[in-house]
């Protein structure tokens, strides 16, 4: 863990973790993917003792340390509604993609944590006390849906706050422009609530510490601005199907898939797709079986 200030550290990692120390005792944000993960974010603490994770969001690789930590300390599990469903059952998260009963190969840990407890649901922003020592420290929660169903950043009381996969690095966006999101009208409305978002610091999950975010707003944005523009200048050249936009992006955007990749990237298009046609730019017609995607002529 290095230290940012006051009691607030992070883990640099390919996925971050977060943590708020006070003398003995340890909150972790996120837990990493597995046991190894939660174990790296606190082997430099002597005599430590973890009594809380705040989990941003359901994705394997932000609870997969959960269970360890459950059962090496009890902490208690915090977590958003809806994302505390997935927590709990794994299955859900290869299954909403596959549109089934997963098969094995999206059976895996990059898709499905090992189940944990969520002890306390984030309902809202209401700050949360959690006592040590007698004194109440505050977490503020901040809701930052797009990225999952309902996914939530948390402020320390010093001022840096941790906010899961709200951004992306922009090295990441480069490497893969295609960021993945659930619901693209939220994320926007996300990235413009995080131009206001005032605090001291800020901690993300594919990216460490920043002390300001105003330029990586601006590239995450970017990133979503691209994609739906190569979706609109495909639907713009003829109808197609979800098959046909998939091949053009992956051919546009350079990229190479294994099953869960394309599962993966599929719900990010699905995403956009929606987005548009609520937007009244985009409408979907069946015809003998097959979805096609098509410009919206009732304007």
């Amino acid at each position: 863990m290095e230290h940012i200030r006051g009691n607030s550290y992070y883990l640099p990692s390919q996925v971050v973790i977060g943590g708020y120390k006070v003398d003995d005792t340890l909150i972790l944000f996120d837990s990493g993917n597995d046991d190894s993960s939660a174990r790296k974010a606190i082997r430099d603490f002597d005599e430590i003792n973890v009594i809380a994770v705040f989990n941003t969001h359901s994705h394997a690789d932000h609870c997969g340390g959960n269970q360890y930590l459950q059962r090496q300390f009890s902490a208690t599990v915090y977590a958003p509604v809806i994302e505390n469903a997935f927590i709990e059952a794994p299955i859900l998260e290869p299954t909403y993609l596959y549109g089934a009963y997963p098969m094995k190969p999206l059976q895996n840990k990059f898709l499905m944590a090992r189940p944990s407890k969520v002890m306390h649901l984030i309902e809202d922003e209401s700050p949360i006390a959690i006592t040590i020592n007698g004194v109440d420290h505050m977490i503020k929660p901040v809701s930052l849906r797009g990225h999952s169903p309902n996914q939530y950043g948390y402020i320390t009381p010093d001022g840096i706050a941790y906010l899961g996969d709200a951004l992306i690095a922009e090295e990441m966006i480069d490497k893969h422009p295609l960021i993945f999101t659930y619901d693209v009208t939220e994320h926007y409305q996300s990235l413009e609530k995080l131009k206001t978002l005032t605090a001291s610091g800020y901690v993300i999950a594919h990216g460490g510490f920043y002390e300001s975010i105003e330029g990586l707003i601006h590239a995450n944005i970017e990133a979503l601005d691209l994609t739906q523009n190569l979706i609109k200048q495909k639907i713009s050249q003829g109808t197609c199907t979800f098959d046909e936009l998939h091949k053009h992006l992956a051919d546009t955007v350079d990229l190479h898939e294994n099953l869960g990749q394309n599962l993966l990237n599929r719900s990010v298009i699905k995403a956009h797709v929606r987005h548009l046609v609520d937007l009244d730019l985009l409408a979907l017609e069946v015809i003998n079986g097959m979805i096609y995607i098509k410009e919206n002529q009732i304007l």
